[in-house]
């Protein structure tokens, strides 16, 4: 007699049954695996975000609002400080790299930043990793753009495309456009998977001519890209920027400016120096008590689901007491029959779990381009964990757990009473 094909017969016998319980196993084992895979793949995609570079050096304010607003473009910038901060960092012999940035226009929605022609040669958007380009070339000249890859492929931009900006760093009806000043298309980046896809990458002269900051007569532009500053000619006493991304030449030094800067001790500028990977941690830490939320009540599906076999197994033993004592009659021992009950179980639930996880995997695979269209991120739905094999064997214990209540049941059945019933 083979137990395994007794099981699987009786599978069979009731897959209508057996399919609905394998169904809910694998809904509430998908949800779990999807949530973790976005947990996972979030948080690894924020952090990497946050590591070519040692400190972001802004406005005193909410170091999570500068982080926040400075490296993934949400929200709004804590204030402005004088380009003298950016100057004295870019000329500390402690500093590798000093890369400003200047907000405050936007695009159809997308933000236009100012910065320096450094951050295509000298900063790192990941560690080890720079900006390239997949057409055109970088800004030269102010009112020249370099564009992310999703501004191209949602605003239509090309390669000598001209646009104007309008003020605000986000788009809402009714705002103020720059129609004095167009600007043109230079260059189009390669997607990064980062934030940096939906910016658009200018001169911060050109910024700061949008707003009416002061130049020399020799300076101005006629209204259009006709007489471009070139971006090295930088008046400090008017002109105001956001932040500024540091990297070090040594780490040695990191604890040494990032306390001066915070303690005011740093050539009387008044800002702070925020450390991006700190920032992000505690970000995830808030964000942590959200997911284990949503975790619970993935649990809570794979727990009734668990329950839905117990119930259908229990509730098919009074149907099954005369095959039961058929069994008993040919030689099955009550142990044997206990262990096809649960058995039982364990099969289903090893099919539901090994379904939902897959099916995990797949929905955010499949889901991954307008995932990663909506966070800015990178979301492929491939990463595996070892969570995901704590949760198979977890749900295939539980459910073998819980099917002992039912082949007790089998096992105290009295054969020859059941038999004679029939």
């Amino acid at each position: 007699m083979n137990i395994f094909k007794i099981v699987y017969r009786n599978i069979r016998h009731r897959r209508l049954s057996s399919l609905l319980t394998i169904f809910s196993v694998m809904l509430g084992t998908g949800l779990v695996v999807a949530i973790l895979i976005l947990k996972n793949e979030s948080e690894q995609a924020f952090s990497q975000t946050a590591t070519g570079y040692e400190l972001i050096i802004g406005p005193k304010g909410s170091s999570l609002q500068l982080t926040l607003s400075t490296i993934y473009q949400i929200g709004t910038p804590v204030q402005n400080m004088p380009v003298k901060v950016y100057e004295l960092l870019k000329n500390d012999k402690r500093v590798k790299s000093a890369i400003p940035y200047v907000l405050g226009d936007n695009y159809k929605g997308f933000r236009l930043v100012g910065t320096v022609p450094e951050i295509f040669s000298e900063f790192q958007y990941k560690k080890g990793i720079k900006y390239s380009l997949s057409g055109g070339n970088f800004f030269s000249y102010d009112f020249e753009a370099v564009i992310g890859s999703d501004v191209a492929d949602k605003s239509g931009l090309k390669t000598g495309s001209k646009f104007t900006g309008s003020h605000g760093i986000e788009s809402y009806e009714g705002s103020e456009t720059h129609d004095e000043y167009n600007f043109t298309v230079a260059g189009i980046l390669n997607k990064t998977y980062t934030p940096a896809d939906k910016v658009i990458f200018v001169t911060m002269n050109s910024i700061w001519k949008l707003h009416g900051s002061h130049f020399p007569e020799e300076n101005k532009t006629d209204g259009n890209t006709s007489k471009l500053k070139n971006t090295d000619e930088i008046n400090e006493n008017s002109n105001s920027i956001t932040s500024v991304f540091v990297t070090l030449k040594n780490p040695v030094y990191f604890d040494l400016l990032r306390r001066q800067i915070n303690e005011n001790m740093y050539e009387g500028i008044n800002a702070q120096a925020v450390l991006p990977v700190f920032e992000i941690k505690q970000l995830f830490d808030i964000i942590g008590n959200i997911n284990s939320i949503l975790m619970v009540i993935a649990y809570l599906v794979v727990f009734v689901a668990v329950i839905s076999i117990l119930v259908s197994i229990y509730n098919s033993m009074s149907d099954r007491k005369h095959e039961i004592a058929i069994l008993r009659i040919l030689g099955a021992g009550r142990s044997t029959v206990m262990k096809m009950i649960i058995l039982e179980g364990m099969f289903v639930s090893i099919a539901g779990a090994f379904l939902g996880i897959a099916s995990g995997h797949i929905l955010i695979y499949l889901l991954r381009e307008k995932i990663t269209d909506m966070a800015g991120i990178e979301i492929t739905g491939m990463t595996f964990s070892v969570s995901e094999i704590y949760l198979f064997t977890g749900t295939v214990i539980l459910t073998m757990t819980v099917s002992i209540i039912p082949a007790l049941t089998a096992y105290r059945n009295d054969a020859a009473e059941n038999l004679n019933r029939n």
